[in-house]
């Protein structure tokens, strides 16, 4: 009898050990990688899809410090292998982990949204589209297997501009440079104006490239391609079928639908010329407001008591901008005075403003930052409302608008003051350089009829 028990106690431990070992590799093997990590419309993103796509990003983060390591030296080189090789460390362990970056998944989850809205726009993401665009991410930068979809051609006046300022960083480069800067070259009567971004005067024009060779090119990115596979598919469980649904078919949409969206902007937009000023608080704006509305020169108000360093200086000039420049309130009350009229105190998050417009157009042509940040903001409006309109599922899915600065940021082209050189004009390292460049993007946009460099 109690050799029976034994044996019986015996089987049953073994049974009992076989059912957790079993559970284990159920678990692991089928319930942990078919857990579902977010879902979009339906749509779900499971933690193995997770595991790959984590992998390939790692893979990229370390590629990328890689090619940082080859511009550099010493420490500094140092410091970027030593990235690289944290990133591929990191990638080796991804399979089978329970961590979960919320950035990434993030990514995954807009990959979706972008996927589906293409769809909505009728872009096409049909496989023959899918696998050309793959491969021609692996093509080389010179001769790719696909012609980029063109920018909008510049209407006349960013045109110009654009050339003015081409030749205004040409003629900085020369002062820096040490070479004598010629005198400009009269317009030929009759001449053809300048209706896109040309080449500015003097330079010589480039020879013409040879055409690329397609059909080396397409080796050139199977070989590449080849590699990637060798190199980033087994780790990362990866097949070819996998890696287009999950990183090419996104990547496709995402580029259809920004440039589809970016290209649509006009290039023109309603915009205030305006001054301000800041300060911390509301008795103080109405203090300064009744000052500039009986007769107190604005411009040396502003120099005096805005606390706004970036503008007072030149007497809180911000130059032209758009709505979208500026925070909702500060706008709203700009957009809504004439020329020479003052605001009454304006509040916002960076204190009190009192604002006076100098000059307003309903059509005016936007230079480049302004350009590129209405394209930017029309991408973030259409996802924000893909957002929306979605059924997202996801513990790990959790988008934050930008934190707001802690200071007034002026437009990228308001006037920034010309600083005095304490060297004599006549030396030509003293040469004043033409732009300021104390704020990034800035640009001498003062007067309605000053010409803003895009």
């Amino acid at each position: 009898m109690y050799q029976r028990l034994f044996y019986i106690g015996l089987i049953g431990a073994a049974l009992l050990i076989v059912a957790i070992l079993g559970f284990g590799a159920l678990y692991e093997y089928q319930i942990k990688p078919n857990q579902v990590i977010a879902k979009v419309n339906g749509v779900e993103i499971k933690r193995s899809d997770y595991w790959k796509y984590q992998s390939v990003v790692l893979y990229n983060q370390a590629r990328t410090y890689e090619s940082y390591a080859l511009q550099v030296t010493g420490q500094q080189q140092s410091q970027f292998l030593s990235f690289a090789a944290s990133f591929d460390q990191q990638r080796k362990d991804v399979w089978g982990s329970t961590d979960v970056s919320d950035i990434t998944v993030q990514q995954m989850v807009e990959d979706r949204l972008y996927i589906q809205g293409a769809e909505e726009m009728g872009i096409d993401l049909s496989d023959a589209a899918v696998q050309q665009f793959g491969l021609n991410m692996f093509a080389p930068g010179d001769a790719p297997l696909e012609t980029p979809v063109p920018s909008p051609t510049m209407i006349p006046q960013r045109a110009e501009w654009a050339t003015q300022t081409a030749e205004a960083l040409a003629t900085q480069q020369a002062i820096a440079m040490g070479t004598p800067v010629g005198s400009p070259v009269p317009a030929t009567p009759g001449a053809t104006p300048v209706t896109d971004s040309a080449t500015p005067v003097g330079t010589p024009s480039a020879s013409p490239a040879a055409t690329p060779d397609l059909a080396a090119s397409q080796m050139s990115a199977q070989s590449a391609y080849a590699d990637f596979k060798e190199n980033v598919f087994s780790d990362a469980h990866l097949n070819d079928e996998e890696y287009i649904d999950l990183f090419v078919r996104p990547q496709l949409a995402r580029d259809r639908v920004d440039t589809k969206l970016r290209n649509a902007v006009p290039q023109t937009a309603e915009q205030v010329n305006a001054a301000h000023i800041l300060v911390a608080t509301e008795d103080l704006a109405n203090q300064i407001y009744e000052q500039v509305t009986s007769g107190a020169n604005f411009e040396e108000v502003a120099k005096t008591n805005s606390t706004d360093t970036a503008t007072s200086p030149t007497g809180g000039e911000l130059g032209w901008f758009t709505r979208g420049q500026m925070v909702a309130p500060f706008a709203e009350a700009a957009f809504s005075l004439e020329p020479g009229q003052i605001s009454k105190p304006v509040q916002t998050q960076y204190g009190w403003h009192i604002i006076k417009v100098l000059d307003k157009s309903p059509d005016r042509a936007m230079t480049t930052a302004q350009y590129t940040m209405a394209q930017d903001k029309a991408v973030s409006d259409w996802l924000d409302q893909q957002r929306e309109m979605a059924e997202i599922s996801s513990d790990h899915y959790n988008p934050t608008p930008p934190p707001t600065p802690e200071q007034f940021a002026p437009p990228s082209d308001a006037p920034t003051p010309v600083l005095p050189t304490p060297f004599p004009s006549a030396t030509p390292s003293a040469s004043p350089v033409i732009g300021p460049s104390g704020t990034p993007g800035a640009t001498p946009v003062a007067s309605p009829g000053a010409t803003p460099a895009p």
